[in-house]
């Protein structure tokens, strides 16, 4: 069976990892289906699916896996050519697609493993609890995400009734490099330009993997332009205006199109129609 301390220890760890169970196997093989694996995104592994060349090519596969972001089948060949390695016809960027390979080991066996992507709670850093900031906490509730919102006007913060919320004397000193890592993504909508310059400026100085600015066509360049005479320099993580153009205008569509933007670059999708166009009838 699964060992339910490897998936403690991968929520402990809070970074995304694979976790790599064996699902079937025939013939001779190293550990029978349950056995499982975690291969981490800093490399690190824990457990094991039978060591050697198998598990070799499992972490190999495993580090494929996250950086396509889908989960899939692999089935392992215990035998046979070393070089002979056949994917299947299916699009790579399917979940569930099975690859076949063959590992080159004389066992002469047959193990499939199952690569199952985990990815660690969302967490969201909100900078101002206004119209929008508020619809921004409360849909990180619905889906679950960690979040944190800050906001300098005490008696406003106050009657929001929100939770995980702070007062703060400095936006500038809120963002603190050691709470904001690669996993978090901030959002700045403060109730003034020079609140979100200053956000801009100490987010930059973070790891954060989004950061998302309200704002409009004129006032993004002049803001992105004090950023950089301050001395951050504006890289590809800043989104702004942020939020995909999905049209609307209320606080509640507004936040709608940011975390729909947040969703996109996370999970590294496109954000395009999943349609499928109706073929034309008799």
């Amino acid at each position: 069976m699964i060992d339910m301390d490897i998936i403690k220890a991968v929520r402990e760890k809070g970074i995304p990892a694979v976790i790599a169970t064996v699902i079937k196997s025939a013939g001779s093989v190293p550990r029978s289906p349950g056995a499982s694996m975690a291969v981490f995104s800093d490399g690190s592994c824990l457990g094991t699916v039978g060591g050697g060349a198998l598990e070799k090519m499992v972490i190999d596969e495993a580090a494929l896996v996250l950086k396509k972001g889908v989960s899939r089948s692999v089935s392992f060949n215990l035998g046979g050519s070393k070089n002979l390695k056949v994917r299947s016809a299916g699009p790579a960027s399917l979940r569930g697609v099975k690859d076949y390979v063959s590992t080159g080991m004389i066992c002469g066996g047959k193990t499939e493993v199952f690569l199952d992507i985990y990815k660690p709670p969302m967490k969201l850093f909100i900078c101002g609890a206004g119209h929008i900031g508020k619809v921004m906490a409360k849909l990180s509730e619905i889906l679950k995400w960690q979040y944190e919102i800050v906001d300098n006007r005490k008696e406003y913060l106050k009657n929001t009734g929100l939770k995980n919320a702070s007062v703060v004397s400095s936006y500038k000193k809120a963002l603190d490099k050691k709470k904001i890592g690669s996993d978090t993504a901030v959002v700045i909508v403060t109730h003034g330009h020079t609140g979100d310059a200053d956000c801009l400026e100490a987010a930059l100085q973070t790891k954060a993997f989004y950061i998302g600015m309200i704002g409009s066509h004129t006032k993004v360049p002049a803001t992105f332009e004090k950023t950089r005479k301050a001395g951050a320099e504006v890289d590809s993580r800043v989104y702004a205006p942020v939020g995909i153009e999905l049209g609307g205008e209320s606080p509640e569509e507004i936040a709608l199109c940011i975390t729909a933007e947040i969703m996109k670059v996370r999970n590294k999708t496109s954000g395009g129609h999943l349609r499928i166009m109706p073929t034309g009838g008799d």
